[in-house]
This record gives C-alpha cells, structure tokens and sequence, in this order.
C-alpha cells in the first residue's frame, strides 16, 4: 500500500469514526430518555377505608384514606406500598391508570411491616398494569435527578414531580436510611414509586418533613429500593421479625459533653433510662437513670443508631449493653424480645336490615338539633353496606360551659332520596328507605342514596342553626350480615 493509500484509509477511518460520535449520543440519550408514561404505567392510587370505631358520644367514625403503589409482579399482581397507607383498612381498593370505574380493583394485603414501613398487596386481577423495573439504589448519588409519581391529597392520581436526590443515607426519627430528596412528595403519594430518569424504581416515597407549625419544608423521603427488595423477600417468608430490648420510649440521648456529667468515657454519646423497665428484656436488669453508651462493640452516636444496632438483631439474641450506674461501669446482658406484636383485626358490627346503619327521625325540633322529615343517619356499623360504600353517620361531640357538659351536634346526615332500577324516589321515613333496600336485595340491584349533609357555619356556634353544606350519592349494594352475634 503506497503512502497515499495509507494517508487516504486513516482518514476514511477517522472520518468513521467522527460521523458515528453523533450516533452514539443519540443512543446514549435515548437510553436515558425520559419517559414519563412508562413510569404512570406501573403506578397505581390506593383508596381505604378503615374499621369503624365508637367516638366519645357513641357515634360510629369512620376514616377513609388514599395512597399510592406500584405493581412489582403482574403473574402473581404483587403491588407494593407503605405500611402506614393500608393499616387497621378493612377495604383496600387500587386504581390503575386509565381506570374508569367508580369502584377500584379489590386487593388484599399478603404481609407488611410497621417498623419498616412496607406493605405487600395482592390485586385480584392486574391485566391494565404494566410491570415495573426495579433499579439500583445503592448507585444512586447526591445531585441524581429522581421522579416522584403518586395521588397528591387523593385527589390528583397519575401525579408526578421531579427533584434531585440530596442524601443517600439520610437517619430521620426512626433507625432506617432513607434517601432524603426535594421531589414534591405529600400526602396521597406514600407509598408510591421514586423512579430514576431511566425509568427504574429507585426507592418508595415514604414521609414529608414538616416544620413545627406542620407546613412542608420541600423535603421528603423515601426508603431505599434495595432496602425494600431485602425487606419484601422476608415478608415472602413470614410475619416481620425483629430484636427489640423494650427501651424505646423511656431513653434520651446524651451527648458527648453532657455523659462526661455521668463519667461516660470522653467522646461517648450516650442513652439515659428515664424510667425502669417493669416488663421486657430490661425488666430487674435495667434501672431509671443508667446511662448506656456503648452495645456490645458499638458505641453510640444517636438514639436512631442505637435502635437500628438493637432491630438489627433477631428475637432471642442477647446482646451486651455497657453502662454507667449510682458512677460505676457495669456490663449488662440483654436477651432480646420480638419487636413486632400481632393486633388483633377488628371484627365486623352485627346490623339488622340490609344496609348496615341506624337511621332515626327528628320529628321535633330540640335545642342541641334540628327537625327534619327525611331519615338521619346516627350509626353506620362496621363493615356493613353503608360502612363499604363511604357513607359516614352524623357527628357529635360534648363541649363545657363551666360545670355543664353540652353535647354538641357537629353535622348532620340524613337520606333524601334513593334511585332503585332508574327510578328517583323521594325518602321521607325509614319504612320506606326498608322497602326500597328489600326489593334492590331481592333482585341483587344497588341502590344510590342521596346524602345531604348539614352543619353550622362555626363548629361550636351553639345559637347558630343548621345549613345545607353538600349533597352526595353513594352506591349501596343492600346484603345480609353474616354475623349471628349481636356486637354490644
């Protein structure tokens, strides 16, 4: 090959080489191209409502509440979410994208965690949901561009805001890492997907931080998606497990200034028992006023650290506390309890009809409430019809005036009309709410109940009457209790 040849295939070559820069920037940008509709596509809204429980005034109370998910398996509709958005539910409806129906898919819980804040849900059917990618959070770094999707105050599903990670390994309240990030995350989206720019799962939106007077200082957390990834394989095997000494809530922290006072050895932070422990691991080993600083070789540095050093450890484990008693150093052998303590589910309320609340009439007017010629509904009772269609009772509560206790009427309730088989009709007593629930039970059709609801312009204005604040309708499907015990 001449030198002219050779001269012409380098810069044939270098040419090539120069002309296919571009291409592999576009290839590399497409990689990491954002994809918005991807990452709506995996996430779901969760809407629940709680048991009822009994107020002061013997009112029945329920919650309802929203959040948010995001499918991790579509053979077995695995959905994962927040602890916290699903305990005490006894209904846990989810809303895919694109979801047009009134009523959510169904979905049951298969085990969750409270000390770590994660839930594992089971839809019944998941065939609109597309799978998410699970990424890498230990790769993620501070100034990583991150996206946050949820349902903001349960009203704005498929949401999304973008932030930038600002801590990898942020220790807030608890003895958990979170990644701590300024993606817009609040109420309604916890338990939703903290996704990175490909798209990818990179954490699970756990908590907002607020100041003292409760306003949101635009930072937020998420738990770490390799933390969830270890923390769901356990919930796979079992009920969650952890060591707990029963210290908790009846230690303080020191600091390094303040345990020198009590001759801990200089640079220790340290925990001081307020109280001693009556039950537990600690019950006649640890007294009121000890100062630990140090468990078996770790010393301690904050509360959360050494709660995470304890958690870290299995039921049964005896661990070694290094304390300081009356100014002498004493070694302390500590064998650990389970942390996780099994509540009992509430049961369902017994009601006789097919709607499943008390309904009464104020024909006359006294001073604490008003007349009215339409049903009130003073009681909805746990899990019945009224209880799984949203519908809430009316409220009271008792105020006093000096020596006189006052009940009070917060907000009335009460049925005015009902639509059966496309027909409105006018509820003017009880009776006839009774036939209309008996016929839609007999030919298995809803029935949708107008609701008005009243109340005074100010909660405690006594003297105030009552108005008219909204008018709702609610979808009942009228059944049969399937309790034989009547619940007193």
């Amino acid at each position: 090959m001449t030198n002219k040849a050779k001269i012409a295939w380098r810069i044939g070559v270098l040419g090539l080489l120069v002309a296919m820069i571009p291409i592999g920037l576009y290839w590399h940008r497409a990689q990491q191209r954002f994809d918005p509709e991807a990452m709506l596509d995996v996430s779901v809204w969760l809407k629940t409502i709680s048991h009822v429980r009994v107020d002061a005034v013997g009112d029945s109370v329920w919650e309802a509440a929203s959040g948010s998910g995001f499918l991790v398996s579509s053979q077995r509709c695995e959905v994962w979410t927040s602890h916290h958005v699903i305990a005490n539910a006894a209904v846990i409806e989810i809303y895919p994208r694109h979801w047009t129906d009134s009523s959510g898919i169904p979905a049951s819980v298969v085990n969750s965690n409270p000390r770590t804040d994660i839930a594992i849900l089971r839809m019944q059917h998941c065939d609109s949901v597309r799978q998410a990618r699970l990424g890498d959070s230990d790769a993620l770094r501070a100034g990583d561009e991150v996206y946050a999707v949820g349902n903001p105050l349960g009203l704005n599903p498929n949401s999304i805001s973008r932030g930038i990670v600002s801590h990898t390994n942020r220790i807030a309240n608890g003895a958990l890492p979170y990644l701590q990030t300024d993606a817009a995350i609040i109420q309604g989206n916890s338990g939703g997907a903290l996704f990175n720019r490909s798209g990818e799962v990179v954490g699970v939106s756990t908590a907002v931080v607020s100041n003292r007077n409760g306003n949101n200082t635009g930072i937020s957390y998420a738990l770490p998606i390799n933390l969830v990834k270890k923390e769901t394989q356990l919930l796979h095997d079992g009920p969650p497990s952890w060591g707990d000494a029963g210290i908790n809530d009846i230690v303080t922290l020191l600091t390094p200034d303040e345990a020198t006072m009590f001759r801990v050895p200089e640079g220790h932070a340290a925990l001081i028992l307020t109280e001693t422990p009556t039950e537990g691991p600690g019950a006649g080993k640890l007294f009121a006023r000890d100062v630990i600083y140090q468990m078996d070789n770790t010393a301690i540095t904050t509360a959360s650290q050494a709660m995470q050093f304890i958690s870290s450890h299995h039921p049964d484990d005896t661990i070694t506390l290094h304390l300081i008693r009356a100014g002498e150093t004493k070694r302390i052998a500590i064998t650990l309890a389970d942390g996780w303590q099994a509540g009992e589910s509430p049961a369902a309320e017994y009601y006789q009809g097919h709607l499943g609340m008390t309904l009464e009439m104020w024909r006359n007017e006294e001073p604490t409430r008003p007349r009215f010629d339409t049903p009130v509904i003073t009681k909805v009772q746990s899990l019945g019809p009224a209880h799984m269609a949203y519908i809430a009772s009316s409220q009271k509560t008792v105020v006093r005036n000096g020596p006189i206790v006052i009940p009070l009427q917060l907000d009335i309730k009460t049925i005015t009309g009902a639509v059966y088989n496309g027909t409105y009709h006018a509820v003017t007593g009880v009776e006839a709410l009774d036939e209309l629930a008996n016929a839609a039970f007999e030919s298995k059709l809803p029935l949708l109940l107008e609701i008005e609801t009243w109340a005074r312009p100010t909660p405690m204005g006594l003297e105030e009457p009552f108005q008219r604040r909204s008018t709702l309708f609610h979808k009942v499907t009228p059944a049969l209790t399937t309790l034989a015990v009547c619940r007193t």
